[in-house]
């Protein structure tokens, strides 16, 4: 009996030992800059300081926060949730005496008492030298970094550097789930997560083992690349060489798939269309017999649902005969009879130099405050606004607005009008067909992926780049990438070797079909020119069928699928219709395939589900922390829209509950989510009324 407990014993010390071992812990910088400008971190100086407060924070101990007439300094940053530190550097321009002290609250820093810590006793410092100092590792909220110069009355502080621990604990695969077809290859990503279930590049150097549990079906190389041969599943793993770190994932090999797409998305607009009746009785699209503007919203409304397999559904939610213009001609508002007349000049010579010197302008705010259009988006009523209007309006073809615009194929306009949201307007133009405004809707899912990636990765557009980005992939030709070509841009379909070459009947090679399965890229390919196409249907509104082909072609390669990727939704088509809404989704979507139920929170975090679920009208959600954290709960829609903030302010340890009354809310999945520092989790709940 004692033999067989001493045996029982030695396994269980065994198998303590390898999960002991299956793990990494590096020492690593707390971004203090990257935090600040995210918000999340509050640096507070004494003396104030009305520089670059980044320059203590920016890696660079060489570009020095600077304050004159003071032998002192009391820098104190507050961090929105707890950091784990355990060591602290700093670099001064002069010789200094500091010390560092932390609490996770400012009470008990000013008063030296309750979670107070002295983390570093005084010391001296050799100016233009690092020095450095450990200590046991610490949750803190609150640093605060004291400093004074002995000699002279000034302080050069050139950097402030905290590190802590952090532990991997697994490799993960992604894509996931991973499917193939046979004869294909897929390169799979390699990330690496902690024990709380964040994501980091991998950053192992040294040679890692992959793994098929069945060579007949599919092989994988050393650096991640998979190989499909017969239909069948099997394992792929990876594993460093000392097996700190593993990962696995499970291979389906079918004979065909596509990727799992999101559900319809209805999006409100607000057609205007300034298309006045004239003295002679005619509009002017009769007048000068050009399109009628609303069977060309009709039809973009139809190309679009057609091109994107019903997923984007544009809806008039109101119709505006306009009789008023609101373009500015040499300062003033141009009037209906006075351009009717101007386009009738040969030539339309004066609104060309009107618009060759910059004095014919569309005013977008007065337009949006006239219609109201600000109240209506702030409120929901509408989503997009449209314009259907004549040549010389000086309208651009895609327009955003508000507090946070960017360029959307124009300049922003962030202020002069009461949006607190984005909106997006789009000037279209009835004198062209509709492949032209169908066009100017290219641009602006340019503008919009453009954003998302550099926001995501940092980089921009580049389809040259040797790593790219799925963008930079998705538009690739053959011009520039020879053998290479996807799916192209608006202006260059993948054979294109000139602007607007869409009838272009020279065959390249194009890997646009994998595009089907994103964000799984096999590389599967065919031979692509017009034929591939082009619209073989009627459309007497278009002016071109090849130019209109190769839009629904192309719109219909563009990702509306489920999932995130790169810190980028899997469908991209959220980012144009409303990119506020799909940020804030992408940051509560788990990976395709990768739930919460795989993430290692933190012990003594958890979020419960809510009570009663289904709910009429108010739920319970109850949730625990170890530490004192800057806590925020919030309530989404299943757009990604954020509709409710419970909390938003530091908790303390322990358990809370917070009630979410809905009503005035319409039935449906909500999400509720919990977020404190890093840690992000999110669970459903249904109003059921």
């Amino acid at each position: 009996m004692e033999k067989r407990k001493y045996y029982f014993i030695m396994f269980i010390l065994l198998v303590c030992a390898v999960l002991t071992q299956a793990q990494i812990v590096q020492l690593r910088s707390v971004d203090i800059g990257t935090l600040w400008k995210a918000g999340t971190a509050h640096p507070n100086f004494i003396p104030a300081y009305s520089g670059d407060t980044l320059k203590p924070f920016d890696g660079n101990p060489f570009n020095a926060l600077e304050m004159l007439n003071t032998d002192s300094l009391i820098l104190t940053v507050q961090f929105d949730s707890a950091i784990g530190i355990e060591k602290a550097k700093t670099y001064f321009w002069h010789n200094a005496e500091w010390f560092l002290e932390s609490a996770n609250s400012l009470t008990d820093l000013n008063s030296k008492s309750g979670t107070y810590s002295l983390l570093v006793p005084k010391k001296s410092a050799i100016g233009f030298q690092w020095d450095s100092s450990a200590f046991t590792k610490q949750q803190v909220t609150f640093i605060q970094l004291s400093v004074k110069n002995p000699s002279d009355s000034s302080i050069r502080l050139g950097e402030l550097t905290l590190e802590g621990s952090i532990t991997f604990t697994k490799f993960i695969l992604l894509p996931q789930p991973i499917q193939m077809v046979p004869n294909t290859s897929l390169q799979l990503q390699l990330k690496i997560q902690d024990e709380q279930g964040n994501f980091h590049s991998n950053f192992i150097t040294s040679p890692i083992s992959w793994e098929s549990s069945n060579h007949s079906i599919a092989t994988v190389d050393e650096f991640g690349k998979i190989s499909a041969f017969a239909l069948g599943d099997c394992e792929i793993s990876v594993r460093t060489l000392d097996n700190k770190l593993k990962g696995f994932a499970s291979l389906s090999i079918v004979q065909d798939f596509r990727s799992l797409k999101v559900k319809p998305m209805t999006v409100k607009v607000a057609l205007v269309l300034q298309d006045p009746v004239l003295p002679s009785s005619n509009r002017i699209h009769e007048e000068f017999d050009w399109r009628d503007p609303m069977q060309l919203s009709n039809r973009l409304v139809f190309h679009f649902k057609e091109a994107t397999d019903s997923v984007v559904n544009f809806q008039f939610v109101e119709i505006i005969d306009a009789n008023i213009l609101f373009t500015r001609f040499y300062g003033n508002f141009l009037g209906v009879t006075q351009y009717a007349e101007l386009l009738k000049e040969p030539g339309w010579k004066t609104l060309r130099a009107a618009e060759d010197s910059g004095q014919i302008w569309f005013d977008y705010r007065e337009m949006v405050k006239y219609y109201h259009f600000d109240e209506k988006r702030n409120n929901d009523s509408i989503d997009e606004v449209w314009v259907f209007a004549a040549p010389f309006l000086g309208m651009y073809e895609s327009q955003l607005m508000g507090p946070k615009a960017f360029w959307w194929n124009s300049p922003p306009i962030k202020d002069g009008t009461a949006l607190n949201k984005l909106l997006s307007v789009m000037g279209l133009n009835y004198e062209r067909g509709v492949d032209q405004a169908f066009h100017s809707f290219g641009h602006r899912m340019e503008s919009a992926m453009v954003q998302a990636y550099y926001e995501a990765t940092g980089l921009n557009w580049n389809p040259k780049r040797t790593n790219p980005t799925p963008w930079d992939l998705f538009t690739r030709i053959e011009r520039d990438v020879p053998g290479g070509a996807h799916v192209g841009n608006v202006h260059f379909p993948p054979n294109g070797t000139s602007d607007y070459n869409y009838g272009n009947t020279t065959l390249v090679t194009s890997y646009a079909e994998n595009w089907y399965r994103y964000p799984l890229l096999l590389d599967q390919s065919s031979k692509v020119n017009v034929q591939t196409w082009i619209y073989q249907q009627s459309e007497p509104l278009t002016e071109g069928n090849d130019h209109l082909g190769f839009l629904r072609w192309w719109y219909g390669h563009l990702p509306r699928y489920e999932g995130v990727s790169d810190g980028v939704l899997n469908n991209w088509w959220h980012y144009t219709l409303d990119y506020e809404a799909a940020v804030a989704l992408a940051k509560v979507t788990s990976p395709v395939g990768i739930f919460d139920q795989m993430r290692n929170f933190p012990k003594g975090f958890d979020l419960e589900q809510n009570y009663p679920n289904p709910f009429n009208p108010s739920t319970v959600i109850n949730y625990s922390l170890e530490n004192p954290s800057h806590v925020s709960v919030k309530i989404f829609n299943m757009l990604g829209k954020e509709v409710a903030t419970l909390i938003d302010k530091l908790m303390s340890p322990g358990q809370h509950t917070v009630q979410w009354n809905a009503q005035g809310f319409s039935s449906g999945v909500y999400f509720y989510q919990l977020k404190t520092g890093n840690i992000i989790q999110t669970k459903k709940m249904v109003l059921l009324r």
